[in-house]
């Protein structure tokens, strides 16, 4: 019986350190096998967003396929828009004087650092085609602080000439 006993407890300690060796290999195989790193892609959208260009990574200007005959007419208007759609960058308006609207980025961290040269490019195209297609807006002045990928500014369409109109 104590032969028995001593078996027993043996086999259990064996299996037991059998399944701790062995399962975290299973679980890592698991949690490989399972995870599939996606990029989220933020899409406009034209029914919620306010825009009339959007800029992409390679020198396209796509029109909102749902913008009104008589356009946005409002600097305010697209500043939501664009502040809705880069949630980690608020843009705002100080004033327009004359043919310029001068607006301040105050954390500038995830423009500046996170989102790389395209990134922050694409997001001074968007902010820049935007306003600029605004009666009466010819430049963009940004104050913000200078970041590894941006630097404040003023701005107008003709820097962005590269970005073509593209049918979405």
């Amino acid at each position: 019986m104590r032969n028995l006993l001593k078996l027993l407890i043996v086999v259990t300690i064996f299996s037991c350190n059998n399944n701790k060796e062995k399962s975290p290999a299973i679980v890592e195989e698991i949690v490989e096998d399972s995870i599939e790193i996606v990029e989220p892609k933020i899409i406009y959208n034209p029914e919620t967003t306010l825009y009339i260009w959007h800029a992409t990574g390679d020198y396209k200007k796509i029109k909102n396929p749902n913008l009104p005959d008589e356009g946005i007419k409002s600097a305010d208007s697209l500043i939501r828009g664009l502040n809705e759609y880069y949630a980690d960058v608020l843009l705002e308006k100080v004033k327009q004087s004359g043919d310029t609207i001068y607006t301040v980025i105050k954390d500038n961290n995830y423009l500046g650092n996170q989102m790389g040269s395209t990134g922050a490019e694409v997001y001074l195209a968007d902010v820049i085609l935007n306003l600029t297609s605004v009666p009466g807006i010819q430049y963009v002045r940004i104050d913000m602080d200078v970041a590894n990928h941006i630097a404040p500014g003023t701005w107008s369409a003709k820097n962005f000439i590269k970005y073509k109109e593209a049918i979405k």
